[in-house]
């Protein structure tokens, strides 16, 4: 035994056997998959038990505040709102990921906000529903028929009748060559673009414009109390318990009760004449027809037209409010903008839209102003709906995502160490535009989900802002001088100006 044992036979067939298991376990090892190494997650401030990082954005402007953090974290920046996980983009690299490797995957809005499910109507309105098939049709039925150029244009007497009854109302309020009392601009202004939006909407005959306004100023004020379910989803009985909840719904049903009224005026007008470009008629009319995948019912219409309201009077009025504001900062600036109108006029006293294409320079201050002061500081949030990865990032599934549109128009890495100056001359050149494309600057947004009715807000704002450049003179009130005006924002939606603007308006061309 000993023999066989020690035998040199013996030995040899080991050593194959134990190389023959070693080269086993290696082929082995080889085969199996490597396992993935997990990107980090953002970085971002240190959290608080169960609030996690909500004491940042309380108080405060959350579209300066996510600046500050993201200049001291990092441009993808990760919170933790109660239960929710908020990503914040502030980078141009950051964004161009977003929009151009990941847009599919960020499409979907978040579907559990309180406000956007009672006055979005439950995800029927265009900027908060699901991306699929009814956000598809509906964006189309906006690009081809509500709000495309054609019907944006058809708009021009409508939007010229609202501008002159300001500049009409502004001209009775002061006296010819010289200064009474200030004008509350920001609210002139904001009555305005609230009668054009109407009266696109609803026609000029619409007896529930007043009502509608008011409910529609009850909800608006609604959606900045502190919805607990937003950010503790297990905690939703809490909205019904504090009475949020009821009162949105009752606004809701006012609301409701007040469209209802409306589409049955305008369903017994449409058997005789009828106004065909007013936005309610044509979704009535696509109403009517059989060839729609998902139809329109009168609830999806009223999402539609509260969603056009919404986003086509606060939003342009804001805009002209803060370029009224920047110019009255820079009057170097508003004498040259007020110098190409009236040249570019030639003694004319009628302003009419077709007169717009001349003020070049005009269009340069109105771009410089949503790079200052975007209606959307913080765009309409997104929601990942797999995991991925954003520079370097792990952005974890069901994460809502925002982008700092704010934070991105002052950057100095994109616009120079006179970021935070007004300067429309930076826009000379016409290489940066808001179209989309160039993600330093998205007022409207990017990608699928960007501003269907960016035209037709931005025919307001421009006729808006040539009238009150073109027919008066602006002087500050009370010997204020331009450095003390006060130039900062209120948290909200569209962050219009804290204070109401108000100027001391001078004729200086006669209206017609």
């Amino acid at each position: 035994m000993e023999a066989h044992l020690f035998s040199p036979f013996f030995f040899v067939t080991l050593s194959l056997f134990f190389l023959f298991i070693l080269t086993l376990l290696q082929i082995k090892k080889q085969r199996k998959p490597a396992q993935k190494v997990l990107a980090p997650l953002p970085p971002g401030p240190p959290k608080l038990p169960l609030i996690g990082n909500i004491h940042h954005l309380a108080g405060a402007n959350p579209h300066r505040t996510l600046r500050h953090l993201s200049r001291v974290h990092g441009p993808l920046l990760l919170l933790r709102l109660g239960q929710v996980d908020l990503v914040v983009a502030s980078s141009v690299e950051a964004v161009e990921e977003i929009i151009k490797r990941h847009d599919l995957n960020f499409a979907n809005r978040p579907s559990d906000l309180t406000f956007a499910n009672i006055l979005a109507y439950d995800g029927l309105s265009v900027a908060m529903a699901a991306y699929g098939g009814y956000w598809k049709q509906m964006r189309k039925i906006y690009a081809m028929e509500l709000l495309n150029s054609r019907r944006v244009k058809s708009f021009a007497t409508i939007r010229e009748d609202a501008v002159r009854k300001l500049t009409a109302e502004i001209a009775n309020a002061a006296s010819f060559g010289q200064f009474q009392t200030p004008l509350n601009l920001s609210e002139m202004v904001m009555s305005m673009t609230n009668a054009l939006v109407l009266r696109a909407a609803f026609g000029d005959k619409c007896q529930q414009k007043g009502k509608f306004l008011q409910l529609v100023k009850e909800g608006v004020g609604l959606v900045t109390s502190f919805a607990v379910a937003d950010m503790f989803p297990s905690l939703k009985f809490l909205d019904t318990l504090t009475g949020l909840k009821f009162k949105l719904q009752r606004v809701r049903r006012q609301i409701d009760q007040v469209f209802d009224e409306i589409i049955s005026q305008h369903q017994a007008e449409r058997a005789g004449p009828s106004e065909e470009d007013l936005i309610i008629d044509v979704l009535l009319r696509l109403k009517d027809q059989d060839d729609q995948e998902f139809p329109i019912t009168s609830t999806s219409i009223k999402a539609i037209v509260l969603e056009i309201f919404l986003g086509g009077t606060e939003t342009s009025s804001t805009v002209i409010e803060w370029a009224m504001s920047e110019l009255m900062k820079n009057p170097e600036v508003m004498e040259k903008a007020q110098k190409e109108i009236r040249e570019a006029m030639q003694g004319k006293t009628k302003l009419e839209e077709n007169d717009i294409a001349k003020f070049n320079y005009l269009k340069l201050v109105i771009k410089e102003t949503l790079r200052l002061h975007p209606p959307g500081p913080l765009l309409l949030p997104r929601v990942c709906k797999e995991e991925c990865e954003v520079v370097g990032y792990r952005v974890p599934t069901g994460a809502r995502l925002l982008i700092n549109a704010w934070a991105l128009g002052r950057d100095e890495r994109y616009w120079g160490g006179d970021a935070e100056r007004f300067k429309p001359e930076r826009f000379a050149d016409g290489s940066v535009d808001f179209r989309g494309f160039n993600f330093e600057f998205v007022p409207f947004g990017a990608g699928r989900r960007i501003c269907p009715g960016m035209t037709f807000g931005l025919s307001s704002v421009e006729v808006g802002l040539a009238h009150l450049l073109f027919y008066f003179d602006w002087k500050l009130p009370g010997g204020m001088k331009a450095e003390e005006l006060d130039m900062m924002e209120i948290s909200g939606a569209s962050a219009p100006r804290k204070s109401p603007l108000f100027l001391l308006a001078n004729p200086r061309i006669p209206l017609p």
